[in-house]
This record gives C-alpha cells, sequence and structure tokens, in this order.
C-alpha cells in the first residue's frame, strides 16, 4: 500500500511540466483574483476614452488632452509606487492597488469637468503604475526557479483570455443600446477591483519549485528540490552578499547589470508597438489593405498566446533567460523584415505576409514575456525589488509615449525608415540582453540550469 502513494504525485509533475502549467494547488485565490481583475480591465478598457463623450459634456479634444496631462503626471509616480512595494511588500501593495483602482474608477462617475477628469485618471494611472510593482514581485515570492517562469507564462495566458471575454460582454452590453450600460460596465469594472483586493488579503503559500531554484535569484531563501543539481556550486554564490549589503536606489544605481537591464528593455519595447500602433495605421492608411485586417491580426495574436505560451515556456526552462529574449528579438526582427516587404507584394500575397509577420512576432513575444519578467522580479536584491521594477515599468513608458510621435512622423512618407528604426532597436535590445547576460551568467542564467550552462 506504501508503493502506490509516492508515484500519485510524479505523474501529475510530469504532466505539468510539458505543458507549463505551474503547480495550482493551494493557489485558487490567486488565479481567481487575475482572471476577475483582468475580465474587469477587459470590459472597460475598449471603453476608455468613449466614456468620458457618453456621460459627459466633454469634447474629444478635451478628453484627449485629459488623457495626456494624466499619463504624464502619473510617471513620477512611479518611482513612489515602487517604494511602497519595498516598505510594506507586494501582497499588501496589491490590495492597495486594487482598491485605489476601485476608488478611481468609481471617480470617473462623477467626471463633469476637465480637471475632475485627470483627477481621477491619475488615480486609475497611479494604481496601474502601484500594479506593475506589486505583481511580478508577489509572483517571486510565490515561486522561484523553472516554477516562476511558468507561473508568468500561465498568468499571461490567462490575463489574455479573461481581457478577451470581458472585452465581448461589455462589447455585448453596448451593443445592447441600453444607456446605462457604460455606468454598468464601469461599476462592475470597480467591484471586482474590490473582490480581487479582498482575494489577494489573506496570505498565501509560497510554491515549492519543482526544480532547484535559479542562482540568479539573490533573494531565494527556500529550501530546493536537489535532486537533479547534487553539485555544491549554490551554496557558493557572492550574490547574496551585496544584496544584503545595499538597498534602496542605491542598490539599483549602482549595479551596472540593472542599468544594462534597463537599456536593454527600453529598446527592445518599442517592437510591441507593432501589433496595436503600427499595424493599424500602416495597413489600412498606408498600404491600402483591407479594414478586418489589423483586428484579425490581434485577434490571431490573443488566441496564440491564450493557446500556447505555457507550453513555450516550458520549452525554454533548460536556456539562459537572457539568450531567450535575444532570441526572440530575432523573431520580432524577422516580422519587421516581412513587413518591410509589403510594397513588393499585393492581394492575397500581402494579407499571407501579414499573417506570417503576426505569427513570428507573437512567437517572439510568448518567448521574451515569461523570460522579462521573471528576470525583472529576481535581478534586484530584496530591499529593492519593488524600486527596480518601478524603472523597469517606466521601459514600457518611454514606447508607449515616443512611440506614437515616430510612427506618426515616418509612417505615411517615410515607411522604410520607419521600419529600420523599429529594426535597430530591437536589435540593440536583443544584442543588449545578450551582452548582460555574457557579464553576469550568474544572475541572468536558466532558472534550472547551473551558471555554467547560461
Amino acid at each position: 500500500m506504501s508503493g502506490p502513494v509516492p508515484e500519485a504525485p510524479a505523474a501529475p509533475a510530469r504532466w505539468r511540466r510539458t505543458l507549463g502549467v505551474p503547480d495550482l494547488s493551494g493557489q485558487g485565490r490567486i488565479v481567481a483574483a487575475t482572471a476577475l481583475d483582468t475580465f474587469g480591465a477587459g470590459m472597460f478598457t475598449p471603453l476608455s476614452f468613449l466614456f468620458f463623450l457618453m456621460t459627459t459634456d466633454l469634447t474629444v479634444a478635451q478628453v484627449g488632452l485629459g488623457t495626456s496631462v494624466s499619463t504624464l503626471l502619473s510617471i513620477p509616480l512611479t518611482p513612489i509606487a515602487g517604494m511602497a512595494v519595498d516598505r510594506w511588500g507586494p501582497r499588501v501593495s496589491l490590495v492597495s492597488n486594487n482598491l485605489l483602482a476601485a476608488t478611481g474608477y468609481l471617480c470617473y462617475l462623477l467626471v463633469d469637468s476637465l480637471p475632475a477628469l485627470v483627477a481621477s485618471m491619475l488615480v486609475v494611472l497611479g494604481a496601474d503604475r502601484m500594479y506593475w510593482a506589486a505583481w511580478p514581485a508577489f509572483v517571486a515570492d510565490l515561486a522561484e526557479g523553472a516554477e516562476l517562469d511558468r507561473w508568468y507564462a500561465f498568468t499571461a495566458a490567462g490575463k489574455n483570455a479573461s481581457v478577451a471575454v470581458g472585452g465581448v460582454v461589455g462589447g455585448l452590453l453596448l451593443a445592447g443600446g441600453w444607456s446605462g450600460a457604460a455606468v454598468l460596465i464601469v461599476v462592475v469594472n470597480a467591484s471586482t477591483s474590490v473582490v480581487t483586493a479582498l482575494l489577494f488579503w489573506k496570505p498565501v503559500r509560497p510554491v515549492r519549485p519543482a526544480e532547484p531554484a535559479g542562482p540568479g535569484r539573490p533573494d531565494a531563501a527556500r529550501p530546493a528540490d536537489t535532486s537533479r543539481e547534487p553539485e555544491p556550486e549554490p551554496e557558493s554564490e557572492p550574490q547574496p552578499q551585496p544584496a544584503a549589503a545595499r538597498s534602496g536606489w542605491r542598490a539599483v544605481f549602482a549595479d551596472r547589470i540593472l542599468l544594462c537591464v534597463l537599456a536593454s528593455q527600453t529598446a527592445l519595447a518599442f517592437g510591441w508597438l507593432i501589433p496595436t500602433l503600427i499595424l493599424p495605421v500602416y495597413l489600412v492608411k498606408v498600404r491600402d489593405l483591407p479594414t478586418w485586417l489589423p483586428s484579425t491580426a490581434l485577434t490571431v495574436n490573443a488566441l496564440l498566446i491564450v493557446a500556447a505560451q505555457s507550453t513555450l515556456t516550458a520549452r525554454l526552462g533548460a536556456v539562459a533567460r537572457s539568450r531567450v529574449i535575444s532570441r526572440a528579438a530575432v523573431l520580432i526582427l524577422a516580422a519587421v523584415g516581412l513587413l518591410a516587404l509589403l510594397p513588393l507584394t499585393g492581394g492575397a500575397a500581402s494579407i499571407a505576409l501579414v499573417l506570417g509577420a503576426v505569427l513570428l512576432f507573437t512567437t517572439g513575444q510568448m518567448t521574451a514575456t515569461p523570460a522579462v519578467v521573471a528576470l525583472s522580479a529576481t535581478l534586484a536584491p530584496a530591499g529593492a525589488r519593488g524600486r527596480f521594477l518601478s524603472l523597469f515599468n517606466l521601459t514600457w513608458t518611454v514606447s508607449a509615449t515616443t512611440g506614437p510621435a515616430l510612427v506618426g512622423a515616418l509612417v505615411e512618407r517615410q515607411a522604410a525608415l520607419l521600419w529600420l528604426v523599429l529594426a535597430c532597436l530591437v536589435a540593440l535590445g536583443g544584442l543588449g540582453y545578450r551582452f548582460t547576460g555574457g557579464l553576469a551568467p550568474h544572475r541572468l542564467g536558466s532558472p534550472r540550469a547551473r551558471p555554467a550552462d547560461a
């Protein structure tokens, strides 16, 4: 009777590793919180600009101005959010983030002027800044090693699915023609944020990693399964000493590896502008392709992430994270190359080329995302992790704020130059990660391999 007992958990563990699914036992609240929060966001995001046009007397120009002003004012809140995460911890920060978001969304219902619009948006954007400093750190406290990458991959796929479902539900409510549909969507979104905060309120149980914890985790203190890793190298790693000696902003700005990663991600993040910002304008306005093509491309992108993200991440668990990201940059570069060839094609060939580019980009996106988030969450010392994550979040802000100006200036008259600039930025990002991985293979290595393998 004792023989079958230890064999029972082995099969599910192998099944999870094959599909890239993390150990979800006892973590139902976290999965539910993630799905619920993104469902509410999916309902409201397509309405975020239109809501104020539907419920106030503000003009399109005023709403646009208010959105831009509130976004700029929210940027200084990013390092403050990082300091809050370091001070109170990621779980408490996630509770605060969701309660703050709920407050901001309910304030949307009271907006009747431009200053009120800016103030309410600033509350929501401040909550968003705190989320991106807290969520990666929260998961890094939950799991480690290859299990950490699986968690990021699994939640990325789940978030895409929840956002899609929320978008469909929100669209159906608006399509019904009911005048109160927009207000209901905002109230539901605020409610999901409150419930999510309650789900995060109770502490969660850390997950014992299925593989040894990656040596890149300087603050890893939990025991790891050493059945696959009998060598003593992890015990002699030098990282814990500097992590313990420094904290705060000094730990971030005195660490050249952290600065190299920030610079690399700032350049690489421009590649993520392709599906949401560049393709809709370039395909329809410049290349005169069917108007349904950009939305189809986004749908293909989302479906591929839901279907293949976890499995792909599982296949990459033994590859150094820095190499994973640099390989992803090559895939995105290939997508840029295909899109740059569009002027040479026409008709069905153009559509096929676009879909091929979307497939390459999405594969690159799925390859990079879990590795990028895992690196950002585990690279900095424990006392400065929130601060570093807040700066890492700003790397996306750089592309989000300068990207529209870049696209607007080049896409119509100098499209070839736009693709060249984009290719150079993506290449610099990929090379930067590869270079940084060579400088510190023990920190940017594989989540389940020895430093020598990186």
